[in-house]
């Protein structure tokens, strides 16, 4: 595992084993942290704290990593990742951070980690899910993504998980899946009274909204386009544009919140390898940069797997 600093004026690898190395820039792609294919370091999911700790999920392994302001890098915590993986991740106000382990055992479910690393698993779900990514409402709920069911459950700040969503609309298409499985549902992101849910399969963005009483009402597709074909994680800046990792097309897309035109930000000869979650930075970690698992599934030990950072331009949405 290869640390790269985060500080905004520094580029420089601050690697205990190779402190002089340099920082790779790809067209306003820095990788921050350059993992090591060979010995199954292929990051998921990606979040950034109100502090501006950034988190990755370390999916075949099960290794939580932290990277702190200063470019520390530590493992936060280890889960036991099964036949599956260790996949998106959130935080909450006083920094524990949530992350969705998708093991196909009975392990399955959504876990707290502490700032200090302790875990406790808050939901528990059956063998046969594979709960992918999470946010976080106003009001502290949380919401899951069940990536084969194409479903969307709620864990109630004060209750218990239930299914709160599911249609034809997340559903994925088994017949082109790189796995012997569906994936349907993925990304998933607020944005204001409705949630956005990414569909990995059948390429499209889908606007649920939300009532008073909290209850979905009628989906909404967004955008359907080829560009989406394998929509993995998702993120909104302040104009509610949405920021998409495409993964099997190693793409960074901005899609217009308001007429759902595309614009490619970054693709393969800028170094993205399998991209699979988006988060916006906060506090230390820039407001404005956006940071990017390369998941490097499919690269085998010539990937490329890692986080990167990008200036984007554009602060990301203030989130619970």
């Amino acid at each position: 595992m290869r640390l790269l600093s985060l500080g905004a004026l520094s580029l420089a690898l601050t690697l205990s084993a190779n402190p002089d190395a340099v920082a790779k820039c790809m067209q306003g792609l820095t990788m921050i942290l350059d993992l090591d294919p060979t010995v199954g370091e292929n990051p998921e999911g990606v979040t950034v704290d109100k502090k501006g700790n950034v988190f990755a999920s370390v999916a075949p392994t099960g290794e939580l990593l932290k990277i702190d302001k200063k470019g520390n890098v530590s493992t936060l915590a280890s889960f036991n990742p099964g036949a599956g993986f260790l996949l998106g991740m959130t935080t909450d106000g006083p920094g524990n951070v949530f992350v969705a382990l998708g093991s196909f055992d009975e392990n399955t479910g959504v876990y707290r980690v502490t700032p200090s690393g302790d875990v406790s698993q808050v939901a528990s779900m059956s063998a046969g899910t594979f709960p992918n990514d999470l946010v976080f409402d106003k009001s502290g709920d949380l919401y899951i993504t069940e990536s084969i069911a194409g479903a969307v459950y709620k864990l109630p700040k004060d209750g218990d998980l239930e299914l709160w969503f599911q249609d034809d609309l997340l559903f994925g298409d088994p017949e082109i899946s790189p796995v012997p499985f569906p994936i349907g549902a993925n990304g998933i992101a607020l944005d204001g009274d409705s949630l956005i849910v990414s569909n990995s399969q059948q390429p499209r963005l889908v606007r649920i909204p939300m009532d008073g009483d909290g209850d979905p009402g009628d989906p909404e597709v967004l955008v359907e386009d080829e560009l989406l074909l394998g929509a993995d994680g998702i993120a909104l800046d302040v104009h509610h544009d949405i920021y998409v990792a495409v993964n099997q097309q190693n793409l960074l897309l901005r899609v217009d919140g308001d007429d759902g035109d595309i614009e490619i930000l970054a693709d393969a000869e800028d170094g993205l390898d399998f991209p699979a979650t988006v988060a916006f930075g906060r506090g230390p970690a820039g407001k404005k940069n956006l940071y990017i698992t390369n998941f490097a599934l499919f690269s085998g030990p010539t990937g490329n797997p890692g986080v990167l950072r990008m200036n984007v331009g554009v602060p990301g949405i203030s989130t619970p």
